[in-house]
């Protein structure tokens, strides 16, 4: 068959030259345009996650003027619960003064000069803002008053916690057969250094 007749018998059948032509066309360019479409669903995609990440963040910014108020004044109330380092005296007086109310005797005291490394930078626990002191104590008292001295620590507005305590039998020949020996350490959040 030579191109004179080939072209007759598309003459022939002008509609189906067309159509074949238009498929091979459309075949071409869904073939060039799989990459890009794929490349525009991931797109979509990220820019619908944004979009819900704004509309998170539109929600979460009410009432943003009054949280940050309350976390001021809640700054306030800790900042007002620290202890100072160098007012030795009125930290020391502090535990004395939950002495009397327990009803124990604290028979040695000392704040250290090191802070305890579990805050310090590099330890797992490490304070960025703040800082703590360590004090050492004796006591003498009973049971029941040891323990209510622990819950005063407790419950009183400084930051404290007690790290580590030991009990021992009687505290001496002169006192009462129920009276026990306690060596505490305890740990006061207290202003950076």
């Amino acid at each position: 068959m030579n191109i004179s007749e080939i072209i007759g018998r598309l003459k022939q059948y002008p509609l189906a030259v067309i159509c074949s032509v238009l498929l091979i066309v459309f075949v071409v360019l869904i073939f060039l345009r799989s990459g890009v479409a794929a490349q525009l669903s991931i797109q979509e995609s990220d820019l619908n996650s944004r979009l819900r990440t704004i509309d998170q963040n539109k929600k979460n910014s009410t009432n943003l003027e009054q949280d940050l108020e309350d976390l001021e004044i809640l700054v306030e109330q800790i900042d007002a619960r620290l202890f100072n380092r160098d007012e030795r005296a009125i930290n020391t007086n502090f535990f004395y003064a939950v002495e009397d109310r327990v009803d124990v005797v604290i028979s040695s005291m000392n704040q250290l000069a090191q802070r305890d490394a579990i805050y310090e930078e590099g330890g797992p626990r490490a304070l960025k803002l703040h800082s703590t002191l360590v004090f050492d104590m004796s006591m003498r008292g009973n049971f029941e008053n040891i323990l209510r001295f622990f819950y005063e620590l407790h419950r009183v507005d400084p930051l404290i916690r007690i790290a580590e305590f030991q009990v021992s039998g009687r505290g001496g020949a002169a006192a009462s057969p129920d009276t026990l020996n306690a060596q505490l350490r305890v740990l006061v959040f207290a202003e950076k250094d």
